[in-house]
């Protein structure tokens, strides 16, 4: 029986080891991540509908973990972040609810990114751009929108700009299709990044090779049962 419990452990360890993917949050490895790691969530007990339009608003937090950044020179900043959840935005009430250094010091407009900052193009892009509230120091920064939309949730995208201390783009636009991940009540993760979001999710391979495993296990365990 103890040779039996020994393979199953080893196993099942060698199947969670393998052909895992993490579904959520993306970074510090992707294309144009920069080395930052990038979480985007909505707070479904917060979603609520425009009494005018009768438009979803949805309450969406995208979180930047900069711990890991590729620094490239003295003064990164990121001055520029869009997201898209809906093939739709409606930015005449859509809002930026907080970020770093205060909504305030944010302006919104629709469209994703490019060069240049927010380019007001893009179906279903909202963007924010300042200046040097958010410096890519290894921080953890937030930015909460209330999103309006007259479509449904859709694939999620994000976009972000890196700066240097002149305001002049550094590395790579950050441009990357992401999952919007449920938070708050009920959820098991904090909105904002404080429950660190998403996780790694097996994929179908490693679930068949566990469940070979397990079955491989059961068969041993009968036959050990049988001859006792």
């Amino acid at each position: 029986m103890r040779k039996l419990m020994t393979f199953l452990a080893v196993a099942v360890a060698i199947t969670l080891s393998t052909g895992i993917s993490l579904a959520d949050p993306i970074g510090p490895d992707c294309t144009t991540c920069q080395g930052s790691i990038y979480l985007l969530q909505y707070d479904p007990n917060n979603t609520g509908t425009d009494p005018v339009t009768g438009d979803s608003i949805y309450d969406v937090f995208l979180t930047i973990d900069t711990t890991t950044y590729d620094f490239v020179t003295d003064g990164n900043f990121i001055d520029s972040v869009s997201i898209k959840i809906s093939d739709s935005v409606d930015v005449a009430t859509s809002s930026l609810v907080s970020a770093p250094g205060g909504a305030g010091a944010w302006t919104l407009q629709f469209g994703g990114i490019n060069a240049g900052g927010c380019d007001g193009a893009g179906s279903g892009f909202i963007c924010a751009s300042d200046g040097q509230t958010a410096p890519a120091d290894g921080s953890t920064w937030t930015w909460e929108f209330l999103y309006e939309t007259a479509d449904p949730l859709g694939a999620a995208t994000i976009k972000a700009r890196y700066v240097d201390g002149n305001g002049a783009k550094v590395g790579a636009l950050v441009s990357e299709d992401i999952t919007l991940q449920p938070c708050g009540a009920g959820s098991g993760e904090d909105c904002g990044g404080g429950g660190g979001g998403g996780g790694n999710v097996p994929e179908p391979g490693s679930i068949f090779l566990l469940g070979s495993g397990l079955l491989l296990a059961s068969i041993k365990l009968r036959k050990k049962l049988a001859r006792s």
